[in-house]
């Protein structure tokens, strides 16, 4: 079926992001003195709330772990957003230049705030190539549920079939993979295992998703 709609996730697909999280999730959780191990911090990206503060709280051994431990990783990410931004990922502009003019809607299917990242992407000059930006805030469940790509889809009058979802986190592809997108996997910080891989049509760069809409 051809692709009608490219829904790009945001943090480690066109920002690059996720090692800066995972950098202050660590620090934040030493400063409270919790020692959680590296696999505890992957597991968080593009999580949804009451999951991640479920997996957080159990290996702390401490029931509100997660709450305290988000709210000083948010204060150290505007620390650092502020004095360095934020960059785009390697080949994000020339991909989405390659595909601006293509008759293929865009769309941004985020677990982050609208309000900070429509800021960061205008000053890196991206904001003018997408259609819509999708935040989880605005359905009842975060990825690994479906419930983002689903409303995505009903957002831009489109089928699952017909959208295909570029995705660098295990929660973010079975998001979409359990809504019926197809799903691209461009690894960032993992890559996939044999469940992950065999969800995706793809795992690899950005611009490998080009033989796919063309």
């Amino acid at each position: 079926m051809k692709v009608k709609a490219i829904l790009f996730d945001l943090d480690g697909v066109l920002l690059d992001t996720e090692k800066i999280y995972h950098k202050y999730w660590k620090q934040a959780a030493a400063e409270f003195g919790y020692d959680l191990a590296d696999e505890i911090f992957l597991r968080l990206r593009s999580c949804d709330s009451s999951i991640a503060r479920r997996i957080v709280d159990t290996a702390a051994g401490v029931d509100g772990a997660y709450d305290r431990i988000r709210e000083r990783r948010k204060e150290l990410m505007k620390d650092s957003a502020q004095k360095d931004g934020f960059e785009l990922k390697d080949g994000v502009i020339e991909f989405l230049s390659a595909i601006r003019d293509l008759p293929v809607r865009k769309a941004i299917v985020t677990a982050s705030s609208l309000e900070k990242k429509r800021a960061v992407l205008a000053d890196l000059g991206i904001a003018d190539y997408f259609d819509e930006i999708i935040s989880v805030k605005e359905v009842p469940r975060g990825k690994p549920f479906p419930d983002v790509y689903l409303f995505a889809c009903e957002k831009l009058g489109l089928r699952p079939e017909e959208c295909l979802a570029i995705e660098d986190s295990p929660n973010g592809i079975r998001s979409a993979y359990r809504a019926g997108t197809r799903v691209v996997m461009v690894p960032d910080l993992t890559g996939p295992d044999e469940e992950l891989a065999g969800m995706c049509t793809v795992v690899g760069r950005i611009d490998d998703c080009l033989r796919l809409i063309n």
